[in-house]
């Protein structure tokens, strides 16, 4: 069946426990100054697929790289990629920035 094919009928028959309506409403409401943003904020993207399509390829290298299955090794490996996402985002050289964290 379709999306949205469905009869009210059929729909009637079917209850939803209070407490997912309550906590779907919760949701809801904790969430609901932040969901709009965009639309005040004309700097802020209406999704975060730009965010998302950035941290792809380290999930993927997290997944096949054994040494980031422990917590060391994926600590390591999150805080040099955002450092290296921050300095790349701010038009900062990224080869020159780690060299100079790493003398420090």
């Amino acid at each position: 069946m379709a999306f949205g094919t469905r009869s009210a009928q059929a729909m009637d028959h079917e209850r939803v426990p209070l407490e997912k309506i309550q906590k779907f409403i919760g949701k809801i409401n904790n969430g609901f100054n932040y969901w709009f943003t965009f639309i005040i904020n004309p700097a802020v993207e209406p999704t975060n697929n730009r965010a998302e399509r950035a941290l792809r390829p380290h999930v993927v290298l997290r997944k096949i790289l054994g040494t980031l299955r422990n917590d060391k090794g994926a600590s390591i490996h999150e805080r040099i990629m955002t450092m290296l996402a921050t300095w790349g985002q701010n038009g900062l050289d990224c080869l020159q920035m780690l060299t100079a964290k790493l003398a420090s």
